[in-house]
């Protein structure tokens, strides 16, 4: 009897974490005046300018801001009537409004309360720090509300996403350990918890992607790094032989008994799943009876002296059941 564990190997690669992606965007039409980031795969920190870009919508909505808040200043002199300055402050809140909801930095909009003047253009800055993945961006190009300008991944944090065979489902779980082992640092390894496990079958490959996280603060791994992934499934207490001490004939599956006195019985056995290097045994060897490892070599020497066919192997077995 022994502690049975059954690892689980398979191809494992390093993605983005999708939950830290950022899509740069503008919520109005314009066109780019400047750029300070200019090229993919440049690390950016949070704060840090990107480009300038020139709206005449937003260059308008500033305009209507500051008229509504000078009319709103002229009636605290009293010249107007109340209902002047109803309609001035109604402008004046939807005006501003519309800044924010375009996402205009409330620094940017305190500026222009203080100087009165309508900026020309907007300086974007970088929401997060990261890597530039993918830029769509360049000096008088016209960008359009809600398209990409920049795509920013946070890569202080990874994903490790591994494919399970359909056959091996039932071993993983949420919660257990895997290990990634990188193929440029051999060295090295990962070892987290599976924290996803997709819900629909790749029909092609017959897999399902299992995921698990780790902190990648020095960008050691880089996402597309492929590696192994092992997973360790712990079968229980049972009953068990070596996986060399099995003979499979084509027809049976045979281990030789140690009879003692140098005398080995042939016999057939039955075996359920293979973890690591051994057997489960459902039938055929009983607990304390010792099996030897070294028949398999025995009867391929022989047999192919005589014939590599089943029978023959059968045959053998036969005549070397009194060794």
């Amino acid at each position: 009897m022994r502690d049975l564990t059954k690892t689980i190997r398979t191809v494992g690669i390093v993605t983005v974490d999708e939950r830290r992606i950022s899509n740069i965007q503008t919520k109005f039409n314009g066109w780019i005046e400047k750029l300070y980031v200019n090229f993919t795969n440049e690390y950016v920190k949070e704060g840090d300018p990107l480009f300038q870009v020139y709206s005449p919508e937003l260059l308008s909505t500033q305009e209507e801001y500051l008229l509504a808040l000078k009319g709103a200043q002229r009636k605290i002199e009293g010249r107007f009537s109340e209902e002047l300055h109803k309609s001035d402050l109604e402008l004046l809140i939807a005006a501003k409004k519309r800044l924010e909801l375009w996402d205009i930095p409330l620094d940017e909009i305190n500026r222009l309360e203080k100087t009165l003047e309508a900026s020309k253009t907007l300086l974007i800055r970088s929401p997060v720090s990261g890597v530039v993945t993918h830029l769509n961006a360049f000096l008088g190009k016209d960008v359009m509300k809600g398209m990409n300008i920049y795509v920013i991944a946070d890569l202080s944090k990874i994903w490790i996403l591994g494919d399970i065979y359909e056959q091996d489902i039932d071993l993983v779980g949420l919660g257990q350990k895997a290990i990634l082992t990188i193929t440029s640092f051999p060295a090295q390894y990962v070892k987290k918890e599976i924290t996803f496990i997709d819900y629909v079958l790749d029909e092609k490959a017959r897999t399902v992607k299992v995921r698990f996280e780790s902190d990648n603060f020095d960008f050691k791994l880089k996402p597309g790094m492929y590696g192994t992934v092992e997973i360790k499934k712990n079968m229980g207490r049972s009953l068990a032989i070596p996986e060399e001490a099995v003979i499979n004939t084509g027809v049976r599956k045979i281990v030789f008994v140690d009879k003692g006195h140098g005398y080995f019985e042939p016999r057939s056995v039955e075996i359920g799943f293979k973890a690591d290097q051994y057997y489960q045994v459902v039938s055929g060897v009983s607990s304390g009876e010792r099996v030897i490892t070294s028949a398999q070599f025995l009867i391929d020497s022989e047999s192919r002296l005589k014939g590599t066919e089943d029978e023959n192997v059968e045959m053998l077995i036969e005549e070397e059941s009194q060794w």
